[in-house]
C-alpha cells in the first residue's frame, strides 16, 4: 500500500521540488482542475443533472469535460485550429465555457458560455449624438426645490456590451434609430409617479398629491405624459429610457447603459445586464 502511495506522490513531489505546485478544488464528486470546472460541476450537481466526465469526442480527438444530454461541453479549453474543424465535423452541439481577461465592469465575472464558433471577447461601444437631446417636464413632491413643476433640457448617451460579430458589437446605423426613437417618445412630456393617479380615460390623466408647498390637483393630457414606477427622478428616468431601448438590441449584446444628463453636468447611468434568450429591463408595461 505504502508503495503504490509513494508511486503517486513521486511525480507531484518532483514538481514541487522544481519550484512548481498544482491547485485542486473540491467537489462532491471529487477535485476539480479549476474553479471554472468546480462552479459547472457544481452547478450541474445542484440541480441533479446527469453528465459524464472527461468524454472522447468521436472524431476530433478531443476529450469533452463533460457530455450533458447530448451535449459537449468544454471548460476553459485551449483549442487550435485543428481542434476547432474536428469539432465543427462533430454532429453534436457542443459549448464552450471559459473565463475571459476583459470584463465589461467591475460587476462582470468573466466567465462566458459560447456556442461553436462564436466570439467570446466582449467590447463596449457607445452612441452619443445631438438628436438624442430632449426636454421634459417633472415634479418631485418631496423636494424644496423641485416639487413645483418645472423642466430641463436633457441629453442620452447609451453603452451596449457584447461580443463581436466580425469586429463588431452593433451597427450604428442600426442602433442610432431605436435611441432616437426611444428619446422622441420622451420629448416634452411630463413625466410623473404612477402613484399620483386618481383617474384615467382614453385622453387625460388626472393627478393629485401633496408637496412641500400644499397639494397639487392636475388634469394632463394622456398623450403627453409618461407614468413612471417611482419618482421623475433622472435616476428612474434612465431606468425608462433603458426599458425602451434594451428589448431591441440584438441577441449578442449582453448589457446596455443609459447615461441621462439633467441640464449640464450632473446625471444619472444605469446598467443592466440582457438575458440571453431576448433583451430585458425588466421595464413595466402600461
Amino acid at each position: 500500500m505504502s508503495e503504490k502511495l509513494l508511486s503517486k506522490l513521486a511525480p507531484r513531489l518532483r514538481r514541487l521540488d522544481e519550484g512548481g505546485y498544482e491547485r485542486g478544488y473540491r467537489t462532491a464528486g471529487g477535485l476539480k482542475r479549476s474553479g471554472t470546472h468546480q462552479l459547472v460541476a457544481g452547478l450541474l450537481d445542484g440541480l441533479k443533472i446527469a453528465y459524464r466526465e472527461n468524454v472522447k469526442v468521436p472524431g476530433s480527438g478531443l476529450v469533452a469535460d463533460f457530455a450533458v444530454n447530448g451535449v459537449w461541453l468544454f471548460v476553459e479549453p485551449a483549442f487550435g485550429g485543428s481542434e476547432l474543424r474536428g469539432l465543427n465535423q462533430v454532429k453534436k452541439d457542443c459549448v464552450i465555457v471559459r473565463r475571459d481577461a476583459i470584463r465589461s465592469d467591475g460587476m462582470d465575472h468573466g466567465i462566458r458560455v459560447l456556442g461553436l464558433g462564436e466570439e467570446g471577447g466582449v467590447q463596449t461601444i457607445f452612441l452619443d449624438d445631438p438628436s438624442f437631446n430632449f426636454d421634459y417636464a417633472h415634479i418631485l413632491p418631496k423636494t424644496e426645490k423641485c416639487s413645483v413643476m418645472h423642466g430641463h433640457t436633457s441629453s442620452v448617451l447609451v453603452e451596449v456590451v457584447g461580443r463581436p460579430i466580425e469586429g463588431m458589437v452593433v451597427d450604428f446605423g442600426v442602433t442610432k434609430p431605436v435611441v432616437r426613437e426611444a428619446v422622441r417618445g420622451l420629448d416634452h412630456k411630463l413625466f410623473i409617479n404612477e402613484k399620483y393617479v386618481t383617474a384615467m380615460d382614453a385622453k387625460s390623466v388626472s393627478l393629485m398629491f401633496k408637496t412641500v408647498h400644499g397639494e397639487f390637483a392636475i388634469k394632463a393630457p394622456k398623450d403627453t405624459t409618461v407614468l413612471l414606477n417611482g419618482e421623475a427622478t433622472v435616476e428612474n428616468l434612465a431606468r425608462e429610457v433603458l426599458g425602451r431601448v434594451a428589448p431591441k438590441m440584438p441577441k449578442n449584446v449582453t448589457a446596455v447603459g443609459v447615461y441621462v444628463y439633467e441640464g449640464l453636468n450632473k446625471g444619472s447611468h444605469v446598467l443592466a445586464k440582457l438575458h440571453q434568450d431576448g433583451a430585458s429591463a425588466g421595464r413595466k408595461k402600461r
